[in-house]
């Protein structure tokens, strides 16, 4: 309702501008266009939101379905029936966004179902014929389809679901690794997370900068990788704020058998990499967010070799956190990008409230903590988010 009328009281206005010579009418015109296409950008990001969300709801419905009655099916039509199903989505899917074009959105969520049944029939085809594999391949063969799929359809959304399935595929090897080589999977998984989403967001912002007019630019490839691995890092980083997680950091490569210690140092290997692509890429904040990612990765893997004192490694990595929460609030500012500014605001109330508990939760009783908490919380999101609207608003003016 707010948007039908500020359009109606702007098509009011350009009239009047027009006649009294403000504005010539092809002027008017263009700014009614341009306020028209914002709001429709929105409409459709609405749009697209709810198809995706009904295509994971109709694939695990599918899949339901089909394992309720999986006992009863013989191979054959067991075969034919995921064969079907992931076909069928596929050209649902092309038919109503590639082919006609009447219904793009929905034609994408058709390609996202096909996606996700893909993925199902692997594991389903898995256990009906017993297939003595390594675990997570089937991850990996998944991640791959989506990739190729993404690659085929042009989709961003399939993108960021290939980007997914493959770090899920990452994870599930090294905890299998870990768990194998009696490792402390506790302190070694936010190692992992560190490396992985350090690693997956330079490279991709390095790649966004580097290839802008190439046509991977546009496949969401990078865009994805950026939005999946500076949250996965962040949030590795943020376990060892607390000095009981940064005492364990020491540990974290006791145990590991040669393949293990490869995939960390392949992993850190990348990271740098990551570092090194963003120090010499044309970005107006890139060597900023190159020495935040480089001073994380050296203090880490200093802990993990050469341990130490875990409450001046958790002071450190308290240090480290909030630089980064800043700095990706001014890389944000410096390169236009709303949603970096958006999720450093969120870094930084993350860093406080956990804070407030870290230091005062034990010392005050229950309740008075808990209003404290409260209170806090309340303050924490009244300030940062006037300070959000105001960096955005200047962004949007220059």
């Amino acid at each position: 309702m707010a948007d039908r009328s500020f359009a109606e009281q702007l098509s009011r206005e350009s009239e009047t501008w027009v006649a009294q010579g403000i504005v010539s009418a092809e002027q008017a015109a263009a700014i009614r266009s341009q306020y028209a296409s914002t709001r429709d950008a929105r409409r459709g990001s609405a749009t697209t939101a709810l198809a995706v969300i009904g295509a994971i709801a109709v694939g695990f419905g599918v899949i339901g379905l089909i394992a309720a009655n999986w006992e009863e099916m013989s191979h054959a039509a067991r075969l034919v029936l995921l064969t079907l199903a992931v076909a069928g989505s596929y050209a649902a899917g092309f038919h109503l966004r590639d082919r006609t074009g009447s219904w793009p959105r929905l034609g994408e969520a058709l390609y996202l179902l096909g996606v996700l049944l893909f993925g199902a029939s692997l594991f389903l085809v898995g256990q009906m014929y017993n297939v003595q594999a390594h675990d997570p391949l089937a991850l990996l063969l998944w991640a791959g389809g989506a990739t190729a799929t993404a690659l085929v359809v042009r989709s961003r959304v399939i993108a960021a679901t290939a980007v997914l399935i493959f770090t899920s595929w990452v994870g599930f090897e090294f905890g299998l690794a870990l768990d194998d080589a009696g490792g402390d999977t506790f302190a070694a998984f936010p190692v992992v997370a560190v490396f992985y989403g350090g690693a997956l967001y330079g490279l991709a912002t390095a790649a966004q900068e580097r290839i802008r007019e190439h046509w991977f630019a546009s496949s969401g490839f990078p865009e994805s990788g950026r939005g999946v691995g500076l949250p996965i890092a962040a949030a590795g980083l943020f376990v060892f704020t607390f000095a009981e997680a940064a005492d364990e950091l020491g540990q974290a490569s006791d145990g590991l058998d040669g393949g293990t210690l490869a995939g960390f140092v392949l992993l850190a290997a990348f990271a740098l990499a990551g570092a090194g692509a963003l120090a010499l890429s044309r970005r107006p904040s890139g060597r900023y967010e190159s020495a935040a990612l480089f001073a994380v990765l050296a203090t880490m893997l200093v802990a993990m070799l050469a341990g130490g004192n875990g409450d001046v490694y958790a002071v450190l990595f308290n240090i480290l956190f909030a630089a980064v929460a800043l700095g990706v609030i001014y890389a944000g500012y410096l390169s236009d990008e709303a949603w970096l500014v958006n999720l450093g605001v969120a870094f930084v109330a993350i860093d406080l409230v956990a804070r407030y508990f870290d230091v005062f939760w034990s010392a005050l009783p229950r309740s008075v903590g808990m209003i404290g908490a409260g209170l806090l919380v309340l303050g924490i999101a009244y300030v940062l988010e006037r300070q959000r609207k105001r960096l955005l608003g200047r962004m949007a003016g220059t």
